[in-house]
């Protein structure tokens, strides 16, 4: 088999793997990345597309998912391998997808026509997050996804007594220390604390499936005088936790279905944090709300990565918002940590010591 790193310029921000086998080829993700203006989506052949007989999504975010309809009109005749929680987020029609839960349990090895054996696990992430094992005779890959042992929120089943050939592992945090965690979110609660005291309103974009989930659920934990308010994809999230128990851990389920989360005001800008499902800031919603809180003195805060050329880049660089991370990624320390619990012959973490120095890999 061959790995193709196709997401280049290689990076974490935009996934894409195209592995070819004997027998089998396949796509892991299909991330498309707004700020690379022009080089928005992987660098996939035509011929690796048409010929891809599965494409694997670990979960709907922009940067796994985003390029899935360049695919569907650009020859990909293959299925679609993924959990119902995904496919129900990304709402663009699936002809015939597998889905996940409806295939195996996690942990149990399965097979799918063509001879591809595939194992599968909750990342941890956001909800319908997955990590896949697959293995076409031999010869096996391990493709972690957005794996996060240490959530708060969303469930995992832990990478553990695994044997890989190759293992693309999340390692967006790099090198960061993994003792800052809970220094991070004594900042984060901080700030916020003290822009409440000080009458002002907090803003903070996440994206609709994913932290923003932690960070209501630490800020009712911590917080509890603190109003909260949420637009109405955050709000239909919370919701909809019923339906979606197995990606959420029994205790963060219990304090998720007890908090209390108010829609977003229209007429007035009332205290406390608002959240919106919006991290880039791009949507006129997005800005039309910015401008009201911000005339009522709001601070604003990014909780994740920043991208060039957004207006949350502007607003970051004007001196208008602060970045306080809220942590749903590995550190370099913590992916190593999951190395050492497995069976890996090779791995290939970006922004790391394993970063990729190549983009094709003979398995």
């Amino acid at each position: 088999m061959k790995l193709y790193l196709t997401g280049e310029p290689c990076s974490q921000q935009r996934h894409c793997y195209y592995v070819e086998g004997s027998n089998v080829s396949f796509i892991v993700d299909c991330g498309y990345q707004r700020c690379y203006a022009g080089d928005e989506i992987p660098h996939l052949t035509s011929e690796q597309i048409r010929s891809a007989r599965y494409l694997f999504l670990t979960h709907s975010h922009e940067n796994q998912s985003g390029g899935l309809m360049h695919l569907l009109t650009n020859g990909f005749t293959g299925r679609v391998v993924l959990t119902a929680e995904t496919a129900q987020q990304i709402h663009i029609p699936i002809d015939d997808p597998i889905i996940l839960e409806g295939l195996s349990l996690p942990f149990t090895e399965t097979e799918l026509p063509g001879g591809l054996h595939l194992i599968w696990g909750r990342s941890g992430h956001c909800l319908g997050s997955a990590w896949f094992r697959i293995r076409a005779g031999e010869k096996s890959i391990l493709f972690s996804g957005d794996y996060y042992p240490a959530a708060r929120i969303h469930a995992t089943d832990a990478i553990a007594g695994v044997h890989a050939d190759v293992a693309v592992l999340d390692c967006d945090y790099g090198t960061q220390s993994a003792d800052t965690r809970e220094e991070q979110l004594d900042a984060l609660v901080h700030a916020i604390s003290e822009a409440i005291k000080d009458g002002r309103p907090v803003l903070l974009p996440v994206p609709t499936y994913g932290r923003g989930l932690g960070i209501m659920a630490c800020i009712s934990e911590r917080l509890p005088d603190v109003d909260i308010f949420a637009d109405e994809p955050l709000r239909r999230e919370l919701s909809q936790l019923d339906a979606t128990a197995m990606w959420v851990r029994p205790e963060a389920g219990t304090l998720l279905s007890s908090l209390f989360v108010r829609p977003i005001p229209e007429e007035f800008v009332a205290l406390g944090v608002y959240l919106i499902s919006d991290p880039q800031l791009d949507e006129p919603e997005s800005l039309i709300l910015l401008r009201q809180l911000l005339i009522c003195g709001a601070r604003v805060i990014m909780t994740g990565t920043v991208e060039v050329g957004t207006y949350a880049a502007s607003l970051m660089h004007s001196g208008n918002a602060r970045k306080l991370r809220y942590a749903v990624h590995c550190t370099q320390e913590e992916m190593l940590a999951v190395a050492a619990q497995n069976d890996f012959g090779r791995i290939i973490a970006y922004r790391s010591d394993y970063a990729p120095t190549q983009s094709v890999y003979e398995i």
